[in-house]
């Protein structure tokens, strides 16, 4: 079969010409090289799309970080108000006041409350009683 037919008529009579003469017609996928000039407008629209795209991720770059800028604090409040609840319990750091139990052996943190925060045995130096220890129970 030859390569190439009509080739000398116009493409619309060689469109005519060929439905004319063809036994049957159907739909077909086959590869076509394209030419020079079709890569490189190929080639310049993937510039554009790619210049477009990458202007586009730094928008949303930078959207990203105000939106994390903005979240941060209260993704950190949250954070902490979900272990307070979790745990049912507050970490306090503050002044304590102890007290020694001779008579039970024990010393005891006392908060600015006066509320018993904490208790454990005497240490052995503790067990001892100090001058000052005389002193006020004397006063």
């Amino acid at each position: 079969m030859e390569k190439q037919i009509l080739q000398s008529e116009s493409p619309a009579d060689r469109l005519e010409q060929l439905k004319a003469v063809a036994d049957k017609k159907e739909n077909f996928s086959y590869p076509r090289e394209l030419s020079v000039g079709e890569i490189q407008e190929l080639q310049s629209n993937l510039s554009q799309d790619m210049i477009f795209v990458d202007q586009e991720d730094q928008k949303l770059k930078v959207a990203k970080e105000v939106f994390k800028s903005a979240t941060k604090p209260v993704k950190q409040t949250i954070a902490k108000n979900l272990g307070l609840i979790r745990s049912q319990v507050e970490e306090i750091n503050e002044e304590v006041y102890l007290l020694k139990d001779h008579a039970e052996g024990k010393m005891g943190y006392y908060s600015k409350d006066g509320i018993l925060r904490f208790e454990r045995n005497l240490r052995p130096d503790e067990m001892q009683y100090s001058i000052n220890e005389h002193l006020k129970k004397a006063n």
